[in-house]
Formats: C-alpha cells, sequence, structure tokens
C-alpha cells in the first residue's frame, strides 16, 4: 500500500492522551500503549503541555505517536479537547499520562463498541502505585470507586482517562461543551440527558501510576476541586453559586463514608483504608475547601494546576 493510499485508512481508534506531568510519565504511557495487541488499529495523540522538552524527546523516542506540543499551559480538559478534535478514529478513547494498560485494552475497547454502538464506555481503574501509603491514599480518593470488582452496568460517573466514545455521537452531544473546555462529568451528564447509553465494563482495565508527596496532593485535591466546582457552575446565577458552596462545606463525611462503602463493599485493601485514614480525613477537607471557593469565588486558575 502507498502513502497516499494509506493516509486513507482510517484508525480504528484514536486514543488522546493530555500531557502535564513531564516525559517520565508520558514514555511509560506511550511504552504501554507500544505492547497493545491490535496497535496497528489505533492513532496515539498526545496533547503536550508539561513545559519542557517533551514533546521533542516524545518525537524521537516514539515516532508513530501524533505530538501536539503547546507553549502554554492549558488545563487538562482543553488539552483533550484539542486532542479529540485532531482524531480520525470512530471510536475516541481519553487517558491520562500517568496510566498504563492491560494488553488486550485496545481490543477489548472495539469490542465493547460493537455491543453497545452508540455509547460512551467506561473502564476499571486498579492502582499501579502500591509501594508507598501517600500513593495508596491518593488512588482511593482519585480512583477508588472505579476498582474490581464490579457488574457491567448503566452509569455516568466514568472514570476520564479509561472512556471511550463514538466519534459523531460525541461531538453531536458535547460538540459546544468540548469547546469550553469541560470535565468529562459534564459531558456524561450531557449525553445522558440526550438520551445515550453509559456504560461501566470491567473488562477495560487501566492502572494508576503517580506518586506524590503529602504536599504536593493536598494542593492537587484543593486545585481539583476547585476546578470541578467553578466548571460546574460557568453560568449559575449567584444563588445557585451560595448554595453549592454551603453544601460543599459538608462534603468531608460524605466523601469517607463513599471510599469505606467502595473498600468494604468490594472486600478488598481494607487494612490501607484503615492505616490511610487520617489522610483521608485531611485531604476530603482540601477538596471541599476547594469546592466552597469554586462555587463562591470561581476559577482563581486552578484548573491549570490541576496535573
Amino acid at each position: 500500500m502507498d502513502e497516499e493510499a494509506s493516509a486513507l485508512v482510517l484508525p480504528a481508534l484514536s486514543v488522546v492522551i493530555a500531557s502535564v506531568n513531564g516525559y517520565r510519565y508520558i514514555a511509560q504511557c506511550l511504552h504501554s500503549l507500544a505492547d497493545q495487541r491490535g496497535r496497528e488499529r489505533a492513532e496515539v495523540i498526545v496533547v503536550e503541555a508539561s513545559g519542557d522538552d517533551t514533546p521533542q524527546r516524545i518525537a524521537a523516542e516514539y515516532p508513530d505517536a501524533v505530538v501536539i506540543g503547546l507553549p502554554d499551559q492549558r488545563p487538562i480538559p482543553s488539552l483533550r479537547a484539542i486532542g479529540i478534535r485532531r482524531a480520525r478514529g470512530d471510536i475516541i478513547v481519553t487517558t491520562g499520562d500517568h496510566f498504563v494498560f492491560d494488553p488486550d485494552w485496545y481490543d477489548r475497547i472495539i469490542e465493547a463498541h460493537r455491543s453497545f454502538p452508540d455509547a460512551a464506555i467506561g473502564g476499571a481503574v486498579e492502582n499501579g502505585s502500591r509501594d508507598r501509603l501517600m500513593d495508596w491514599t491518593a488512588y482511593i480518593c482519585e480512583y477508588g470507586k472505579f476498582m474490581l470488582p464490579f457488574e457491567p452496568r448503566p452509569e455516568v460517573d466514568l472514570p476520564g482517562p479509561n472512556v471511550s466514545y463514538r466519534r459523531h455521537v460525541l461531538e453531536q452531544a458535547c460538540g459546544d461543551l468540548l469547546d469550553q473546555g469541560l470535565w468529562e462529568r459534564a459531558l456524561h451528564t450531557r449525553m445522558a440527558e440526550r438520551g445515550f447509553q453509559l456504560w461501566l465494563m470491567p473488562s477495560l482495565v487501566v492502572y494508576y501510576t503517580k506518586t506524590f508527596e503529602f504536599r504536593d496532593f493536598l494542593a492537587q485535591r484543593y486545585y481539583f476541586g476547585r476546578s470541578f466546582a467553578a466548571m460546574r457552575v460557568i453560568a449559575a446565577s449567584g444563588l445557585t453559586r451560595l448554595f453549592y458552596g454551603t453544601i460543599a462545606l459538608l462534603l468531608p463525611s460524605l466523601y469517607l463514608w463513599r471510599y469505606a462503602r467502595c473498600l468494604v463493599g468490594r472486600g478488598r485493601f481494607l487494612r490501607e483504608l484503615v492505616i490511610a485514614s487520617p489522610l483521608l480525613v485531611i485531604f476530603a477537607c482540601a477538596w471541599s475547601v476547594g469546592e466552597f471557593l469554586g462555587y463562591t469565588l470561581g476559577d482563581g486558575g486552578a484548573s491549570l494546576r490541576v496535573k
């Protein structure tokens, strides 16, 4: 097949990666994708905003990846939107630079979309950083609700770093939200409101590999909470913002109950849950403060600091 004909063959999958954590993380992510069965059916698009020489290093070490290097920082949802607009595949998959994958991840995504043609489909997130208590705590906070085991089920809350869409459905339902650079929860809520299916499938597994120090993760919980809240009420009235801000101050106990319910219900990592409890309290409070300020005062630059 000559180059012109090859260019006309569209990939089955477009994997869009928002890269903000530097070469160490994106390199292990791309190495994992290079080991995928069926990798010839996929294109990998890295939207890179780490602010260093990472785009050049990716281009040199992973020439099959499409690298979009940006000269300035952007929020992660905006990076994803840029990659989605560049994608050519019928199925668009979003993930993060600090994830690695089962070798049959591509195949299982394609199989899932054959069963649910017009759905958004999310999967499991397992912990790939198990050596330190701090990293267990970060995993429980961010992705514990997506740990295995669980049964396939309809679900609006799908994990942004392990979710896939039919491109035409995503554009039809959420094109304007992509342009606004909103977090995936807003996209999924819109899709559900418009009658599209959303499924959570245990057969699609990614592994969270990020490591944190206490101070860094404390800041991340605050920034993420503030960014999430600000985007949620971007067009809301002052009274609505005040109402949500008041509720936000009550969130720590709710989050702790959710963490416990999730891990106890699955019967996994109960020792880690108990040991991590003091840290979970602190990080739940940091998120709550961030949400309160996001609702009442707006983003304040928090979205640019979420990593």
